[in-house]
């Protein structure tokens, strides 16, 4: 019976099986390019990691400005805390600085102006806030 998917070659007397599946130099090569190519891809992990634990930073710094301001315009227009002047906070990975001038951009208008910056391998990063508060809100 003839089965055309188990044909063999004879050969000079010898008989040799067709030609299926891969050479030994095939996969040799496969896998070095396989190799090199996940070498390539490891060395973006460490980078990669830096880049999402910068982006917690930065997202605890906004947050924590954006609390901030919350905390100010909860005050009475008159309260201490919105007395004019200039004020820090440190809490470690980053750092909240606000200044409060009074009359400004008008009379009777409280101008809060406040600055979350933090460190990074590329230099400091700052995030900037301002908002105008007046007697009555």
């Amino acid at each position: 019976m003839f089965n055309i998917f188990r044909k063999r070659r004879k050969i000079r007397g010898i008989h040799q099986p067709d030609s299926r599946g891969f050479s030994l130099i095939e996969v040799m090569f496969a896998m070095t390019f396989l190799g090199i190519g996940l070498l390539a891809v490891a060395q973006m992990i460490p980078l990669g990691m830096a880049g999402v634990v910068q982006a917690r930073v930065r997202t605890n710094a906004t947050q924590a400005a954006q609390e901030k301001l919350d905390e100010l315009r909860g005050e009475e227009f008159n309260a201490a805390p919105l007395a004019a002047g200039a004020y820090t906070e440190d809490t470690g990975d980053y750092a909240l600085a606000w200044e409060i001038t009074d009359n400004t951009p008008v009379p009777g208008v409280k101008r809060v102006a406040l600055v979350a910056s933090w460190e990074n391998w590329s230099g400091i990063k700052t995030v900037n806030l301002t908002t105008h508060l007046t007697p009555g809100q």
